[in-house]
């Protein structure tokens, strides 16, 4: 019983401040104390908020609905809002209890209600909720005579302090744009029916710390109206008349950093929308005088459900991006897309692997000078070549001299086979056949408007038939000299059609390594070069094991920097989303394992902790071992950057970046190249700030029967963390 109070009062607590936070489109408990605060400067107000949001939690509880929803605050926040309107209005006494624990659970149940409907259409429903459930109390109160009008009184803090409040006032009053500031702040105020530039400031203090950009948004959003209502001549007592200005900054955060990626597009649809958040105010203004109800944030809400609607019907982004995974930041919004961006962008839904076996040389590569022209440039020939460069063994009068005559030929991706040539003789040495241009040839389809086709296949060795499906890796036929081949060669291409002729399509091959002078490259999602020795990664059976973080798997995990003992679970959410969970730390790190590549994506916990070391050393490692071969990633600098120096940089952050975060891996030894037990690497991570270098961190990774262990340094002492697999 006890346990069940407590966990009852604990989810209480966090959907209170939650509920705040919400308001302002944050999930920061901290940001919501501090708003829950601001609304007892009236105290009537203050106790009315907070007696709505608690009757709408006991009203959840008793009807089991979600607890998860109740703790963050979606289902009370609407009912907050209400609770505050009426406790500004009204006079807190028994009769507006009575009301306030009606109108409070009416709010919840069209909360619900607008949850299903504009849920299913992924739209949010902002404070629909709220307009209509203090417009009923308004519209009825007329016909109940216990509900007083609010005067504010002792119960005010503008009364216990009033030094504060017209100091404050009179110092804006000296500043430039005086007239701008002060309904600015109390537009800000307004959001929490607090109509004083006192809370305005500590508001706009609050919203700083939890964000920069929603900060900047919130001004630039005012600006914009202010300006379009001073240039048009407007009639300001609109926007004076209840602050309602507010409209400017809540769609300025929704729309421009809440719902949509921040950038500097996102800020230039703004100078398009603000505007009509004016139109809408002076219209509905005149219509809803007749009825004297106030607009509250009804503009708000028809604008950005507007906008949101429009951007679900777009065939592509155009620069605007929505936010697919709501992480209640504008910073985190910002940092994941572009790192992502920067990360991913080249990367296909359907990888595509080299369809060949070992090393070969790409003999004419995209847009190559003998065929590789206009509709068919994005094609890739492949031969085999010798230390010396020749692509035969002497004499080399004969296709069978040519080394890569008769070697297996793979399919780059699983698929199905939808066009088949075969029968051609292949071609003696310096012949070639125009008539039968492709030779020998097979078109395989791996997805919607995505073909790989393979050319000049030797005679006999093409076994497929049309409807045929083959996976990833199996071989196909054999390379040979058939059509325009005057030499054994492969002629491979990506392209949008089933055709033997299609055009060709530029499309990456997923992961490669490439080797010119003694060198090895990792490439990811790139086109492979005209005169590079190419071939598909092979994993590591050392590699792969270390890195075979399964869900259900669990690890200790032993720390000579603290001399400590943990263990790691590896996890899966129910998106299917894998991470290990450190329940010392209580620290998250987000991965993928594609079975070329181990890379983490996410970090959030503890940065103390032996995992988010272990994040950062091992960021991205290629499943196979090849000597001295490296690689470099971005970084996400929330996940290094000191906290300060990221502070200062939100504020221009969705215009431009000056702090960087790069990532830098390279194997350094083994015990056997070709069949390695003991693998070692080493990684850095260095951050600069407007190209300078300010910071940097080194760690070296050694794997060994399936254990893993990180050495890095901190204060010039060397640490090791060992990550052993549980049996």
């Amino acid at each position: 019983m006890l346990k069940q109070t407590k966990h009852i009062l604990t989810l209480s607590f966090c959907g209170l401040t939650a509920s705040y936070a919400q308001v302002f489109f944050s999930n920061s408990r901290a940001f919501g104390a501090l708003l829950m605060l601001v609304t007892f400067a009236d105290v009537g107000v203050g106790l009315s908020g907070i007696g709505a949001v608690l009757l709408v939690q006991l009203t959840a509880l008793l009807f089991n609905f979600n607890e998860q929803l109740i703790k963050d605050g979606a289902y009370t926040y609407n009912a907050l809002m209400v609770g505050l309107a009426l406790g500004g209005i009204y006079e807190l006494n028994l009769s507006l209890a009575l009301v306030l624990t009606s109108v409070s659970i009416l709010t919840f149940f069209i909360t619900l209600w607008f949850m299903n409907v504009l849920g299913a259409k992924a739209l949010p429903y902002l404070s629909i909720p709220f307009l209509l459930g203090v417009w009923v109390i308004l519209l009825g109160a007329g016909n109940f005579t216990a509900l007083e009008l609010h005067d504010k009184g002792v119960f005010s803090m503008s009364e216990w302090w009033p030094g504060l409040y017209s100091g404050t006032t009179e110092f804006i009053g000296t500043l430039p744009f005086h007239n701008a500031i002060f309904l600015y702040l109390r537009s800000l105020g307004a959001i929490l029916f607090q109509y004083s530039d006192v809370a305005g400031i500590i508001i706009s203090i609050g919203l700083i710390l939890h964000s920069r950009i929603s900060f900047v948004l919130s001004i630039f959003g005012f600006t914009i109206g202010y300006l379009f209502y001073h240039y048009m001549e407007g009639d300001f007592s609109q926007l004076i008349y209840s602050y309602i200005g507010f409209n400017f900054i809540l769609t300025a955060i929704a729309l421009g950093g809440f719902f949509v990626v921040p950038s500097r597009r996102s800020f230039a649809q703004l100078i398009f929308t603000i505007p009509l958040i004016t139109l809408l105010i002076s219209a509905l203004h005149s219509l809803f005088s007749i009825f004297e109800l106030p607009l509250y944030s009804l503009p708000f809400n028809i604008v950005v459900l507007l906008f949101l609607s429009a951007m679900y019907l777009r065939s592509k982004s155009s620069g605007l991006n929505l936010v697919t995974i709501q992480q209640f930041s504008p910073e985190k919004h910002h940092y994941s897309y572009t790192d992502n961006l920067e990360r991913f962008r080249r990367d296909t839904y359907v990888h595509i692997a080299l369809p060949i076996i070992g090393e070969w040389n790409v003999s004419q590569g995209y847009d190559g000078d003998i065929t590789h022209r206009g509709e068919w440039k994005h094609a890739l020939d492949f031969d085999v070549r010798d230390i010396d460069g020749s692509t035969y063994q002497m004499p080399g009068g004969k296709k069978e001299d040519f080394f890569c005559f008769d070697l297996p030929v793979i399919a780059p991706a699983d698929g199905k086979v939808v066009k088949v040539e075969k029968g051609i003789h292949d071609n003696e040495v310096g012949n070639v056949n125009l008539e039968d241009n492709w030779g020998n040839a097979v078109v395989i389809k791996h997805g919607d408007h995505l073909y790989s086709k393979f050319s000049h296949l030797k005679k006999n060795t093409l076994k497929l038939e049309v409807g045929d499906t083959v996976k990833k890796g199996e071989v196909i036929a054999k390379c040979g000299s058939s059509g325009r081949s005057p030499e054994p060669h492969l002629h491979f291409q990506l392209q949008s059609t089933p055709y033997i002729g299609s055009k060709t399509l530029y499309h990456p091959i997923s992961y490669f390594v490439s080797k010119k002078n003694g060198k090895n490259t990792f490439h990811a999602f790139e086109i492979p070069k005209e005169g590079e020795t190419v071939c598909n990664m092979k994993t590591s059976k050392a590699l792969t094991k270390a890195f075979s973080f399964i869900p259900g798997k669990k690890f200790n995990i032993e720390s000579t920097e603290n001399d400590k003992t943990e263990t790691w679970e590896v996890l899966s959410s129910y998106t299917n989303e894998t991470y290990i969970w450190c329940p010392t730390s209580g620290s998250t790190a987000w991965f993928k394992n594609n079975n070329n590549v181990f890379y983490f994506t996410a970090f959030k916990g503890n940065k103390n902790s032996s995992l988010y070391k272990f994040f950062l050393g091992a960021y991205k490692v290629p499943l196979g071992y090849y000597e001295e071969m490296a690689l470099k990633d971005n970084m996400n600098i929330m996940s290094v950057v000191n906290p300060f120096i990221r502070f200062i940089h939100d504020f221009t952050a969705p215009f431009f970046h000056y702090i960087k975060a790069r990532y830098s891996f390279r194997f350094t030894e083994t015990d056997n190249e070709h069949d390695p037990y003991i693998i070692q690497f080493e990684s850095q991570i260095t951050e600069s700030v407007f190209g300078l270098k300010r910071a940097t961190s080194k760690f070296h990774i050694k794997l060994w029967d399936n254990k893993i262990a990180l050495t890095f340094a901190t204060k010039n002492k060397k640490h090791t963390i060992t990550c052993v697999p549980i049996s």
